[in-house]
């Protein structure tokens, strides 16, 4: 090989990996903003649980102190439906956290982020 011909990258592969750098950024930032706000919901809905009155509390008044948790945290994305309290076999009581959040990227392209846990005493 002649060492002439070979210069390194073209402008058409640098535009190809800026534009797929680009595209990636663009996606970061519009999806990781998500998860932040999930640690803000999980951190709040573990409160609700780790209290000492939530093993007496009625559905009405977990949902209650959820909703007044989320306001004070600023968490308008998710719904009240989709947080249950439930109890377990053994009695235990959780809280079940599923909602999903869609996001547009472009025109008519989306990304749907799922969150589906359960929220226990530690």
């Amino acid at each position: 090989m002649n060492r002439k011909y070979q210069n390194g990258a073209t402008m058409w592969s640098w535009l190809t990996i800026m534009v797929m750098v680009g595209f990636l950024g663009m996606l970061a930032f519009k999806v990781v903003p998500i998860y932040f706000e999930h640690r803000v919901v999980r951190a709040a809905l573990q409160d609700v649980v780790d209290s000492r009155e939530f093993v007496n509390m009625s559905n009405k008044s977990i949902l209650r102190s959820i909703q007044s948790r989320m306001t004070i945290n600023n968490v308008r994305t998710i719904d009240a439906k989709s947080f249950t309290a439930k109890r377990d076999r053994t009695g235990d009581k959780f809280i079940l956290v599923k909602y999903d959040v869609k996001v547009p990227i472009m025109s008519n392209l989306s990304a749907v982020v799922e969150f589906n846990e359960e929220i226990r005493k530690k």
